[in-house]
């Protein structure tokens, strides 16, 4: 299936489950502590994507005063903004995926699976041969 059609019917599936879920919680819960459950999560989810996005930041400086190309932290500092963007859906689902990708653990093997796999197949083009082509010819400038 094309990445885009399954994007789209990803944001469409997600509210609906998110209700679903929301509503099975709050019936064995209660409305209260489903609420407090929610805010927990929310408030978790900021603190950690506060620090360790902090974290990350300090190594892509480190990496960039060092010499070195940052790709793996650039990753994960994705990866810390889509856990921001996933907390301020309101539900289960979007809080627990964020929290996921909030924990150094399972977003640096993301982040390893994402260079390795995925953005293997994106080398930069290599630079053309700057000696094979040779156009011979004279110019006059005329203003």
């Amino acid at each position: 299936m094309n990445p885009l059609k399954l994007a789209i019917l990803a944001l469409l599936l997600l509210p609906i489950a998110e209700i679903y879920v929301l509503i099975r919680v709050g019936s064995v819960l209660g409305f209260l502590p489903t609420l407090m459950l929610l805010g927990s999560a929310a408030l978790a989810g900021t603190y950690l994507m506060q620090t360790q996005g902090l974290k990350t930041f300090g190594r892509i400086q480190q990496s960039l005063e060092a010499g070195r190309l940052p790709a793996q932290d650039m990753i994960e500092g994705g990866l810390i903004l889509a856990a921001g963007i996933l907390l301020l859906i309101p539900g289960f689902i979007s809080d627990g995926a964020s929290l996921v990708l909030l924990l150094p653990a399972s977003r640096r093997w993301l982040a390893d699976h994402l260079v390795n796999h995925v953005l293997q197949g994106f080398q930069p083009a290599a630079p053309p041969d700057s000696g094979s082509r040779t156009i011979e010819g004279q110019f006059r400038r005329e203003d």
